[in-house]
């Protein structure tokens, strides 16, 4: 019988703050800047190659 190592891709979100700026895409561009993404000791065992794939933005309503 062969055998096989399998991976799967993870997805997951982390909140990267509140960020003043004039539009959305302005935000996003800050937050980006300053996005550091690493993982538990528990998942760090598991996990691979942590990574910010995308990056969405809400106007913080009063």
């Amino acid at each position: 019988m062969k055998r096989f190592r399998v991976y799967a891709q993870v997805v997951g979100s982390k909140y990267l703050g509140e960020f003043e700026a004039e539009t959305e895409e302005e935000a996003i561009e800050k937050a980006a800047e300053d996005a550091d993404v690493s993982l538990c000791w528990s998942c760090v065992a598991e996990c691979e190659d942590a990574e910010v794939c995308e990056i969405h933005a809400s106007e913080v309503k009063s």
